[in-house]
């Protein structure tokens, strides 16, 4: 229903009214307005957007610790084996960083989707650039699908006090491959094999006491056959 998207067909409402204006410049000063900015617009071309998966409602409270979330059908939070919306333990969160009016917990929302990628592609998660609001914005991180092929997005939290609704569709998270090469996205449903090895992920977060990446990347790269 809301597939990961190419960057190209991000359109935040500021750059329609920005683009509008624009034309009705003249020639005298065009030259210096923003749709003329190559380093906001060519950020825009590279790479893709995971959109929300779902509608939702976040709230927060005053003094309070932590957020709620209500969906529009109960059974929408039964549709996967995770839960929908997550947060992460004090170990996690409370060395990072944060802004001024950000809420202590990560709202993490658990998407469907996978990435299978060659060898050595990295992808760069980043926030969305240049969104028409702060309400919530996405971690920054590197994914190396060879260790963990999923897609969460991980949202700092911006409102301390209020509730904010998620639409389905709407942009949450730039990808950006870490790579020379010239990639082509396919979105689609995963198949038998990759289903497979999805499905073999609890077990290697949880065989060992001691994180082993390197036997795990040996395998994902053995299992798919990459070079």
């Amino acid at each position: 229903m809301f597939p990961i998207k190419p960057m190209s067909e991000y359109k935040p409402d500021w750059v329609k009214k920005a683009r509008e204006d624009y034309k009705k410049l003249d020639k005298t000063h065009k030259h210096t307005h923003i749709t003329l900015c190559s380093g906001i617009f060519e950020l825009f071309k590279f790479g893709w957007y995971v959109p929300m998966w779902y509608d939702v409602y976040i709230t927060t409270g005053k003094d309070k610790r932590g957020f709620s979330w209500r969906v529009a059908e109960k059974q929408m939070s039964m549709l996967s084996d995770e839960n929908i919306i997550d947060t992460h333990t004090d170990k996690i969160t409370k060395f990072i960083p944060r802004r001024k009016d950000r809420i202590d917990n990560i709202v993490k929302i658990n998407t469907p989707y996978r990435i299978i990628a060659p060898k050595n592609i990295k992808f760069l998660f980043l926030p969305m650039p240049y969104p028409d609001h702060f309400d919530y914005e996405s971690s920054s991180g590197i994914l190396d699908p060879a260790v963990n092929s999923e897609v969460n997005v991980q949202l700092y939290w911006n409102i301390k006090e209020g509730e904010r609704f998620i639409k389905a569709g709407s942009p949450l998270m730039q990808i950006v491959p870490i790579t020379d090469k010239d990639l082509t996205m396919v979105c689609r449903e995963a198949n038998e094999k990759e289903m497979n090895w999805v499905n073999k992920k609890p077990y290697f977060s949880s065989f060992s006491f001691s994180p082993i990446r390197n036997k795990i990347k040996e395998s994902y790269h053995k299992y798919f056959n990459k070079s």
